[in-house]
């Protein structure tokens, strides 16, 4: 076993950190502030090539590993998860294409966003107010016409989708089917795409949601990625491999809580002494450490499964929500090891209160990780042989 980085991700890692030092940690709350895209700082991570690692070097990216992703994902997100989310959004929105598109899709569709000298986006398309966890229900519809393929239907809570130049869009080209029945396709904005709702959140406000609304919008044959009827698969097959960015941000945010808070129990003295001294802070922050420390490595490794092209859903289901919901209980602790500071909006603890939050909610709630992660644990143990072989027939439980 080998847990250390290669020479290339290590460089990466290091560039991701001082990258967030520099731009993101001292500029979070101030951007925050404006509720906005961070456009300059995301061209700043554009520039310094932290962003498209995961586009194939035939379609002009570097062609990097999704380990190298959750070392950026975890970086920017110590930094701030909602200019994270601005800044790898990208290699959700383009996960369908790398996965199932040609190379000369590619080539055509993408390669121009992601080697011009200004940064641009892409727009995962899949949510809608009626169809959240359940794909099967996307009402979005996409009918044959000619050589073409005529587009109805609104998506919600899209992020980058404001800023995006191509999006990549669910919809059913065979609604009786059901989830069979859905299929993807790359939509250009310049095909009259309409960006309705701006959402209004809690928190990750350095990152924008938005409604996008197809009323009639045509797109030519070759628009299609892969095949009618196979859009279900491919969305299974990218949320495996992203889930793994999300648990990083996820890690980011709970080592900073671990720092800030540690920081804090440091200087800050009641009863004559430092209260990281007193056991039940110590073992606040000893806890806050460990979640961190296994989100970290559990991200990692899904994130490794899928670069070695072996099967990662469990994986990377556990690895999304157990790392989401580390950030969210590390930051409560550090509200609360912080006390009234804590709660004060010009500390940090409750900036990462508020944008943990959602990582327990987006790209697949925890709920859903935890039904795909423990219908893959039965799977498993249908045929394990235990070594018990007294037959649970429903009845009565053997005695252990």
């Amino acid at each position: 076993m080998d847990f250390s980085l290669s020479d290339k991700e290590q460089k990466m890692w290091e560039r991701s950190k001082a990258f967030t030092y520099e731009h993101i940690t001292p500029r979070a709350h101030e951007l925050e502030k404006r509720d906005e895209f961070p456009k300059e700082v995301v061209q700043k991570a554009y520039e310094a090539g932290l962003m498209n690692l995961h586009i194939p070097t035939e379609a002009g990216g570097p062609g990097l590993s999704l380990v190298t992703e959750t070392l950026v994902s975890e970086a920017t997100g110590y930094g701030c998860a909602g200019i994270a989310t601005s800044v790898m959004c990208n290699n959700l929105a383009f996960a369908p294409l790398v996965i199932s598109a040609t190379t000369e899709q590619l080539k055509e569709y993408v390669e121009p966003l992601i080697t011009g000298k200004e940064a641009k986006f892409g727009a995962f398309c899949l949510t809608e107010r009626t169809a959240g966890s359940d794909a099967a229900a996307v009402a979005t519809k996409a009918e044959r016409d000619g050589d073409e393929y005529l587009i109805n239907g609104v998506k919600c809570f899209i992020t980058n989708a404001p800023q995006a130049s191509l999006f990549t869009v669910f919809a059913s080209t065979q609604p009786e089917l059901k989830h069979k029945g859905l299929s993807v396709f790359m939509v250009p904005k310049s095909r009259a795409v309409k960006i309705g709702l701006i959402e209004k959140k809690v928190g990750q406000l350095n990152s924008v949601q938005s409604e996008v609304i197809f009323e009639d919008v045509r797109v030519p044959r070759n628009c299609l990625v892969g095949k009618e009827g196979e859009g279900f698969k491919i969305a299974m097959m990218t949320l495996d491999k992203t889930r793994a960015g999300i648990a990083a941000i996820a890690t980011g945010v709970a080592q900073r809580a671990v720092d800030e808070a540690g920081k804090f129990a440091s200087v800050r003295h009641q009863f004559g002494q430092p209260i990281g001294r007193f056991q039940g802070i110590s073992f606040k922050l000893a806890e806050m450490g460990a979640r961190t420390f296994a989100a970290r490595w559990m991200t990692r490794y899904s994130a490794w499964l899928a670069d070695n092209d072996l099967p990662n859903s469990k994986d990377s289901s556990m690895a999304k929500f157990f790392a989401a919901d580390a950030a969210m209980q590390n930051a409560i602790e550090a509200v609360q090891i912080m006390g009234g500071y804590g709660y004060i909006k010009e500390y940090p603890a409750e900036k990462l209160m508020r944008d943990a939050k959602l990582l327990q909610i987006y790209e697949g709630t925890n709920e859903v990780q935890r039904v795909v992660a423990g219908n893959a644990v039965i799977k498993e143990s249908v045929n394990l042989d235990t070594g018990f072989h007294v037959k649970y027939d429903g009845r009565d439980a053997p005695l252990m």
